[in-house]
């Protein structure tokens, strides 16, 4: 009897391999161009799509060791959402590096890392995604989001534009016993179950070795699923937990070749030569970049630290039966930063205002009249490429714990609907709770302040050139208004439209004119916010 459960296990999971090949994305919706910049289409010799794949560095993909065609070449599309929109500068040649104990998807470690020819150029179409940090356990029905390209059905032609689903984690025990339905050997070890099971969305044929994504980190690849069936709901789908696999995917990168481990044998790539002269020119840059990168940092990391919840400077009290849209964003209660409500379930706010013990007051302008009815707990969800002020991306949602109760006291505010430039001049308003002037008291009650915007190559001037890209100026400079310590993340806004998130000033100093005050541009953020918002969830 254990010789036929080995045979029927080998015959299920053979055809589960050629199945889960390019697995696809079911029940997905279309990821927006600036969205997963580290999405990889995996591809044969002769340029068609087979499998996912992740860029986790600017040498290295991630993907399904299963997605090896059996010794023929692959290569790797970099830097776009749409498969009928590639040109050779988007390709890369690579060399495989299977995980040294892989055998077959039943014996598990299906995972095989892909050393580029070159460095992937990174930029606003090319970025990796974060991997966990230590091994790591995902909650069960915990939220994440499986991308890949192919087809929508079990059916269906596959489709070349970029897709993802919002899945579930489904608890271990739970995915086993629903397997141990179709077949009688165990789960292979370091797996992650998600989709498929209790819900319509899922993976099926044509994104393998794509990424299962949490809170803005890869903790998953696409395995396996139950053979051609994508009529979810049926049994779990089946990912690899990356977590499991860090010290070798660490040593590799580290190597920048792949690395043995255990006494299986590895490809192992050939060393690049470099002339004395070559050597010497990559030596200077790589100096050059970690000097700017170091000056930028010193003057930011001071700026980042004073600009935490910057309060209004000059302004006026706001009207209670106004601006019902803000948001004391706090930390251990106590009010920290600005936010704004954009949705029933969501508040915007700065990604910098992240702290431990979050929560988010609304539907009053006095903090001094807070009751437990106006708070709410909330899921912190960061910009997935937010690392420090100085690189931007410094925005943030909070998914409220429950929906807020909106009437006669709380209100949102609305967003841009599109990609929008602010005309120079234009009057809009600040608004936040917080000192009146540098180093002064903080105050109770909502204050708002007139600011103008500043056009943006004047207020890179001002600031020397060293501010992120997708940012609003505004007030501070040529004017005594602007914001100070005290409400980060508030908004900015203008003819009702709520245009920017409180970012940062220079220091402590807000006895403007100064430096023109910088916000983060929502228009350039709405592809993020509005899937965030469908999928509700991070």
């Amino acid at each position: 009897m254990h010789g036929l459960h080995k045979l029927l296990f080998f015959c299920v999971l053979i055809c589960v391999e050629e199945n889960a090949l390019g697995s696809e994305i079911i029940h997905g919706q279309t990821v927006p161009d600036d969205l997963m910049l580290y999405m990889a289409s995996v591809q044969n010799d002769k340029g068609i799509h087979l499998c996912g794949g992740f860029l986790i560095s600017e040498d290295f993909v991630v993907t399904a060791a299963h997605c090896d065609p059996k010794g023929k070449p692959i290569s790797v599309v970099l830097g776009t959402h749409d498969l009928n929109k590639v040109n050779e500068t988007m390709r890369y040649q690579v060399e495989k590096c299977k995980h040294p104990s892989y055998k077959d998807v039943g014996s598990g470690n299906d995972i095989m890392l892909l050393k580029l020819s070159t460095k992937a150029k990174l930029g606003h179409r090319v970025q990796p995604v974060q991997l966990p940090k230590t091994e790591m356990k995902v909650k069960d029905k915990a939220k994440c989001r499986v991308a890949g390209w192919g087809r929508t059905s079990t059916n269906s032609k596959t489709s070349p534009v970029l897709r993802v689903a919002g899945v579930s984690i489904i608890n271990h025990k739970t995915c086993q016993k629903e397997w141990a339905t179709v077949r009688r050997p165990p789960l292979p070890k370091n797996i992650i179950c998600a989709g498929g099971y209790g819900t319509d969305k899922g993976f099926c044929r044509g994104d393998s070795g794509g990424p299962l994504v949490h809170g803005g980190v890869a903790v998953g690849v696409v395995s396996f699923n139950m053979g051609y069936n994508c009529d979810y709901p049926n049994v779990p789908n089946v990912y690899t937990d990356v977590s499991k696999f860090l010290p070798w995917i660490k040593k590799s990168l580290k190597k920048r070749s792949c690395y043995k481990g255990g006494s299986r044998s590895c490809r192992v790539y050939k060393k690049a030569i470099f002339t004395a002269h070559q050597q010497q020119v990559e030596l200077s840059l790589t100096i050059m970049h970690r000097l700017h990168n170091f000056l930028l940092l010193l003057v930011l990391a001071n700026l980042g630290r004073n600009a935490l919840g910057s309060k209004i400077i000059n302004g006026k009290k706001v009207d209670e039966n106004s601006m019902l849209y803000m948001a004391s964003v706090q930390n251990n209660r106590v009010h920290d930063c600005g936010g704004f409500l954009i949705s029933e379930d969501f508040v915007l706010t700065a990604a910098h205002c992240d702290k431990s013990s979050l929560s988010v007051v609304l539907g009053t302008h006095d903090l001094r009249n807070v009751d437990d009815s106006m708070r709410y707990s909330v899921k912190k969800c960061k910009h997935p490429s937010y690392e420090s002020i100085d690189k931007g991306n410094d925005i943030m949602l909070l998914k409220l714990s429950h929906k807020a109760q909106l009437g006669d006291k709380v209100q949102t505010v609305p967003l841009p609907s599109q990609d929008m430039d602010l005309k120079e001049n234009e009057q809009c308003l600040v608004a936040g709770w917080g000192s009146t002037t540098s180093h002064g008291a903080s105050v109770k009650e909502l204050l708002q302040a007139d600011v103008s915007i500043i056009q943006t190559d004047l207020c890179k001037e001002k600031w020397n050139d060293i501010i992120p890209d997708s940012v609003i100026c505004a007030g501070g400079y040529g004017t005594d208004k602007g914001f100070c310590q005290g409400d980060s993340g508030g908004p900015l806004v203008c003819n009702g439209i709520a245009v920017g998130v409180v970012s940062f000033n220079k220091n402590l100093n807000c006895r403007y004119p100064d430096v023109p005050n910088v916000y983060t541009d929502i228009s350039k953020f709405l592809p993020w916010i509005k899937m965030t918002l469908e999928l509700n969830d991070c």
